[in-house]
Formats: C-alpha cells, structure tokens, sequence
C-alpha cells in the first residue's frame, strides 16, 4: 500500500524531528559534563574504546579501520588498525606508529654519526652561566598552569590544536622581545592531523644559510632541543589528559630556556632550533614527520636531545638529573651527562627505558642523527610519574616540583650554548 506524499513526509519530519532531539539532548548532556557524557559511553561498549570513538568523534571514526604498521615498544612490528592504536593505549603500551616512515631509517651517508664521534670541551661557562642566571621559575609555573587549563591536548582534538597555537603565541611574544642582533624564526609545522608542532629557530650570526668555517660548501648541521606537546588519556582521548609532567613539564623546561636565550642575546655560530613536537601519543608522528621532511631536504643535524617529563621527585630516590643509555646516541650521551656536573645543582645519572616507553629522540636516532634523552628519574627503578596519562597528572601533587624542572631548563641551556656556540 502507498501512503500519501503529505503523510510519509509528516513521518519523515517526525523521525528527523526525533533524531534531533536525541542529538539536542547528547549535546546538553556533554556540555553540561563532559566526563561524565563518556563515562556512560565507554561503559555502554562494555569500555571498548573504538566502539565509544565511533560515536564520540564521527570524523576520527572514519579512519579507525585504516591499516597502521605498528612496532609496540619491546615487540616486533605488526600491521594493526588505527583503531588498535585506541586498544594499545588503554592497556597501557607505548608504541611508534612507523607506517609512512620505514623509508628514513634505511643507511644514508650524509645523516649517520659515529658512536665515537668527537663532541667540542666544554667551554662557555661565563656564557651559559649568564643565561642560566635569567631563567625564572615562577615563569615556568604560569606557563603550565595556562597549558594545563586545556581540558586535553589530545593531537585529533580542537583542544590540542588551541594549546599549540597558544604555545605558538608565547614562542612569538619571546621572538617579538628579541634583541635587535638575535636572528630567529619561528615555524608552523603542519601535519597529516589536526595538532601543529611548533619550531622555533636561532639563526647563525651570517644569516640562515651560514657556511661552514671547515667545510664551506656546507651549511652548519643544526642542535635541536625537544619535548612534546600532546597530552593523552589512555583510559579514552576523550577524557581530560592535564598532562602536567607529561609531557607539559619538558614543554615549559624548554619553553624557558628559549626566553633565557632569547634575552641574554643568544647568537650561535651553528643554528640552534626548539621543537615542540604534536603527537608523540600517537606514536611519535609529529616528530617523524619533521625528521622525515629533514632527511628528504638533506638538512644536517649535529645533536638533538629529547625533555620528556621533568618535574616528578620520586620520594624513595634521590633527585637528580638522568640521561636514558637506551635508544640514545652513547658518545652524545656521556658528554651531555658532563654538563650536569658543570651547570646543574643536583648530580647526573642514568636510567634505562622499559621496553614498552620511548619518547620523541627515538625519531631522529632511528634515522641516524646523534639524539639523547634526558628525563626525571630512571623508569628501570620506578622512578617515573604514576599519575602520567591520567587525569590526575597535575602540577599540584607533592613529588611536583618546578625547581627539578629549572635543572633541566639550565641543562638545555648549556647543551644549546656549548654545541650551538656563541658569536659576539
């Protein structure tokens, strides 16, 4: 039987009208409690996480399905979904997602380093001491109290994209109040996903493209400092992700050492760039991205060093500043362990990664650039944050402190100066 053209269109409305209403009503529900909205959601999936994303975020979803070659840190690499991605992260597993970047770890001449190589004695210390002396840690505190006001910084989300354009805005307002001599530039580095990294750059004293005093058709190789932007939830990236010491604490350490450089007058001899790397969550893909850029324009690196999470005392420990021997460059490794001693004031170890954590240096020692990471404690002897990809990673816990992180902030500042050198 046909119903009437009016009639059907009278259901049709009145289903749409329906629809809407639910939809009104999801809304208000999410407004008025966010956390509250997807804890009922996870638990209506019986706390499938992929499942919960499909109705979260319709655009994300669409992608679930999409084939991912991942390498579990620890395990051998295995094609998953981005969905898995979703599973991975709420057991608990750090991973690298390498499914566009297999092609920057192969041999190439001009990026690969000797183990052995020969890093400069370390010599500016009137220099260094000088920055060191402008470094603020009230400045520091005012800094994540604002970047860890974003509900998340989750790399797919609006608010990770509102938090590295606010991190885009400090780095600009520190360039704006640069001494006439001090060349910089700052950079947007887009990505594949919504979240930008940020790079902001210390040009040479002869400009950009400064040739080198030893090999002049050469541009000088860069020094690179790094720490990561993104903050997740592994429970659900929807959840609030504060992500005080991770990995807003690297963030603001070397956030701080630029605006000490910026104002002592900071003029290198090589270039000297501040990354802020998006989606280290993710699987390291914003830093991949930029190594794999780097290696495709044959840019040349000299040093690079990884702050990821460096605010947390573990009360059973002794404080300290620690270098990871995993994963890391050996010979970059212990010479940066000798600048602890000259311009920290707490003493220098070692740790060793678990096999399932890693952090963002893994890019660019992956593709044979010299890369060391330095961080809060040795994870082999527990001394990591607990509280990290929860929402209680908060700067407000006791073992919080901000002059642990001012010792990683005065460790960036000599690795800059002594690797990068200083032009008068």
């Amino acid at each position: 039987m046909k119903l009437p053209a009016l009639f059907k269109s009278f259901i049709l409305l009145g289903v749409l009208a329906s629809a809407s209403v639910a939809s009104l009503s999801a809304q208000s529900a999410f407004s008025s409690d966010p956390v509250a909205y997807y804890t009922e959601l996870l638990a209506a999936y019986n706390n499938d996480p992929v499942q919960a994303m499909q109705v979260a975020d319709p655009a994300y979803a669409a992608i679930l399905d999409e084939p991912r070659l991942i390498e579990v840190f620890g395990a051998e690499r295995q094609w998953m979904t981005e969905g898995d991605k979703l599973q991975l992260k709420q057991a608990g597993l750090a991973f690298m997602d390498v499914t566009d970047f297999e092609d920057i770890e192969v041999d190439r001449s001009f990026v690969r380093a000797e183990k052995s190589q020969a890093w400069p004695e370390i010599q500016r210390q009137d220099q260094v001491n000088k920055v060191i002396s402008l470094l603020s840690v009230d400045t520091m505190r005012e800094d994540l109290v604002t970047l860890t006001s974003f509900y998340n910084r989750f790399y797919r989300s609006d608010y990770g994209v509102k938090s590295s354009r606010w991190i885009f805005d400090q780095v600009l307002q520190i360039v704006a109040s640069a001494p006439p001599s001090t060349r910089l530039s700052i950079e947007t580095f887009t990505h594949s996903f919504p979240q930008s990294s940020i790079i902001a750059r210390f040009e040479p004293s002869g400009g950009r493209s400064s040739p080198s005093p030893k090999h002049p058709r050469d541009v000088l190789p860069r020094i690179i400092l790094g720490a990561h932007q993104d903050s997740s939830n592994y429970k659900f990236p929807m959840f609030p992700a504060p992500g005080a010491d991770d990995d807003g604490s690297g963030t603001v350490t070397i956030l701080a050492a630029f605006r000490a450089l910026v104002e002592a007058g900071f003029t290198p001899a090589a270039p000297v760039e501040f990354h802020w790397y998006a989606a280290e969550e993710g699987g390291l893909l914003g830093s991949q991205e930029v190594v794999k850029e780097y290696v495709a324009l044959e840019k040349k690196v000299g040093a690079m060093i990884q702050f990821d999470m460096t605010a947390y005392v573990d009360p059973r420990s002794e404080p300290g500043v620690t270098l990871m021997t995993t994963d890391v460059h050996p010979s970059l490794t212990n010479w940066t362990l000798s600048l602890v001693p000259e311009y920290c004031s707490l003493s220098q170890k070692e740790g060793k990664l678990w096999p399932n954590a890693g952090s963002d240096h893994m890019s660019w020692h992956r593709a044979g650039f010299p890369a060391v990471f330095a961080a809060e404690g040795d994870p082999d002897k527990d001394e990591f944050d607990p509280w990290v990809h929860t929402v209680n990673d908060t700067m407000y816990l006791d073992e919080f402190s901000f002059e642990h992180a001012l010792e990683f902030a005065k460790l960036a500042v000599g690795f800059a100066v002594e690797l990068g050198g200083w032009t008068d």
